[in-house]
């Protein structure tokens, strides 16, 4: 009987961060097949941490996973939200303007990143090295800017000053969808009232490019961007998720 191939994709920052593969295994990919395929996926790219998403509703595949060696790390919420009709007045929070960041803004943008504590899965997961989160999200934002066709970081800028108050960054999935990766405020401007400024602006000028929809992933460790998202935006929940891993000598 022919082998089938386990379907994954390979993660190349957290891959370059970690020294060995990391992969995500495809959510169509069942536990038997998985079981099928480990040898040559092994043999094929030696992966060291390993990705599966599951259905939080499917106790079935989430345990036969963890029978496979697989842990729980994290509780995701898949979230949207329609902005076709939205028009949330940026143009009247001058001299705070948005602005798309570039290479030069990254010494500032790390500094915002530094003064909040790192508080992520791999932060709290005691099998990887102390460090990483900070790092991995490093990397990211440098990758935002390095390819302003298919992503974007955008800052909060006071133009009469150069401050940056904040800023947020995601990629352009299609032509009309965009979704949400990180997005920081300055400890001077930490308010809900500049944070609801930022996603304001954002959001107009995602608009203005035509985009009608805004996707977002959020932790369930961070209680207070799921308060936010519902609260003042409006976002929808569409499915949540649980994330599963598995390290390797």
């Amino acid at each position: 009987m022919k082998q089938i191939p386990v379907e994954y994709n390979v993660f190349k920052v957290e891959s370059e961060l970690f020294g060995r593969k990391v992969l995500e295994i495809s959510d169509q990919t069942t536990p038997a097949e998985y079981s099928e395929g480990l040898e040559k996926l092994i043999k094929d790219e030696n992966p060291w941490y390993m990705n599966r998403l599951c259905s939080a509703n499917d106790l079935p595949t989430i345990h036969a996973f963890e029978e496979l060696g697989f842990r729980f790390v994290e509780f995701r919420m898949f979230r949207y939200l329609r902005i076709e009709n939205m028009h949330l007045g940026a143009h009247s929070f001058f001299p705070y303007q948005l602005t798309d960041l570039s290479e030069e803004d990254i010494p500032r943008v790390f500094e915002i990143v530094n003064s909040y504590p790192s508080d992520d899965r791999f932060t709290r997961d005691p099998l990887v090295p102390a460090g990483i989160s900070l790092r991995r999200l490093e990397l990211y934002l440098k990758k935002s800017i390095a390819n302003p066709r298919t992503e974007f970081l955008y800052g909060l800028v006071n133009h009469h000053t150069g401050e940056l108050a904040g800023f947020r960054n995601g990629e352009f999935t299609s032509r009309n969808t965009v979704r949400y990766f990180y997005s920081f405020m300055d400890q001077s401007h930490n308010t809900q009232a500049y944070a609801a400024m930022l996603e304001a602006a954002v959001i107009d000028t995602l608009v203005k490019r035509g985009i009608t929809r805004v996707e977002a992933v959020t932790s369930g460790l961070n209680v207070q961007e799921i308060n936010e998202a519902f609260s003042s935006l409006g976002f929808k929940v569409e499915k949540t998720m649980v994330l599963l891993r598995k390290i390797f000598d």
